[in-house]
């Protein structure tokens, strides 16, 4: 009988430790990708951020979510038919295209404007930087809080092309994975402008892929194909497109 009772005290006490060797095995970090995946997953939001700051090159940039939209200024493809001297463009739904809007929270240089980020819902690339003016109801709330901004645009100091391109290449390179092997394919230009920021002057670089072609039927607007472009207006004022990534299925 303490035989048999000795047996049986040995096989639970196996058990148990094999049970234990099965849940630490099943728990475990490394053994254990639902856990994993919950534990270090950022969520889409995350993502958009992230890539932001990185090309803001501002680890710690504060920004506000503010609606999903299209991204019509710079991006649109479809049919189009021309109707006396203008033109409809028919959407065509594999190529329509969504975008995250991300406010910065921080004043451009104390001005009444702020960046306006957009990034592609589907891979969290940056397809958009765009200085967008304070609507009225945002400058009212920022003078309630006890904060001001100007709306005075007209004395900023303008900038040499060398002091706008090497403002203009750090961010690129900060964002671009390609930046080495395009960098020398940007073309140049300037243009002044009264209703342009700093003082009607700007400077621009624009990278266009030449050898893109949309299938047959389909035209986009405002350029043929996929574009990298970044306009600089001063030092902390940037203006900035990219629609390789909306080019992609």
């Amino acid at each position: 009988m303490k035989k048999l009772l000795l047996i049986l005290l040995v096989v639970v006490g196996l058990g148990a430790v094999i049970w234990w060797k099965q849940s630490n095995k099943i728990l475990s970090p490394k053994n254990s990708l639902t856990w994993t995946e919950t534990s270090q997953t950022e969520n889409s939001q995350q993502k958009d951020i992230k890539t932001i700051r990185i090309f803001m090159g501002d680890p710690n940039l504060k920004l506000s979510f503010a609606t999903t939209d299209l991204p019509t200024p710079y991006f649109r493809v479809g049919k189009v038919t021309k109707v006396g001297n203008r033109e409809n463009m028919d959407a065509v739904d594999a190529w329509i295209r969504n975008v995250n809007v991300y406010d910065q929270k921080e004043l451009i240089n104390g001005w009444c404007s702020v960046y306006e980020f957009n990034t592609d819902i589907r891979n969290h690339s940056l397809t958009a930087v765009i200085i967008r003016g304070l609507r009225q109801n945002e400058i009212e709330t920022l003078k309630n809080s006890g904060t001001s901004c100007n709306s005075n645009l007209k004395n900023v100091q303008k900038l040499t092309k060398t002091e706008a391109e090497t403002i203009a290449m750090d961010y690129l390179k900060r964002t671009l994975s390609n930046f080495d092997q395009i960098k020398d394919q940007f073309i140049y230009s300037t243009y002044t402008s009264l209703s342009s920021q700093n003082n009607g002057e700007s400077h621009e670089w624009l990278w266009q892929d030449k050898n893109y072609k949309l299938p047959e039927g389909l035209s986009s607007r405002p350029y043929p194909g996929p574009i990298i472009r970044i306009s600089v207006y001063g030092k902390n004022q940037i203006q900035y497109w990219n629609t390789t990534s909306l080019f992609t299925d």
